[in-house]
């Protein structure tokens, strides 16, 4: 699994991706990156080995 974080329009956006590449879940829209990493982390819980990847 891994977390793709990219822009739309003005915004930040992530979505957590399986190994086949398929959408498992996504997030809401942030204005500042920083909400949007924190949101991240909140779903990563206690598995903070799930790589990040900004696209």
């Amino acid at each position: 699994m891994y977390f793709q974080k990219y822009r739309e329009s003005v915004y930040w956006r992530w979505r957590l991706k399986s190994v086949n590449h398929e959408i498992i879940a996504s997030g809401e829209s942030y204005v500042n990156q920083s909400d949007c990493d924190h949101a991240i982390n909140l779903v990563k819980g206690t598995n903070g080995s799930t790589p990040v990847y900004t696209v």
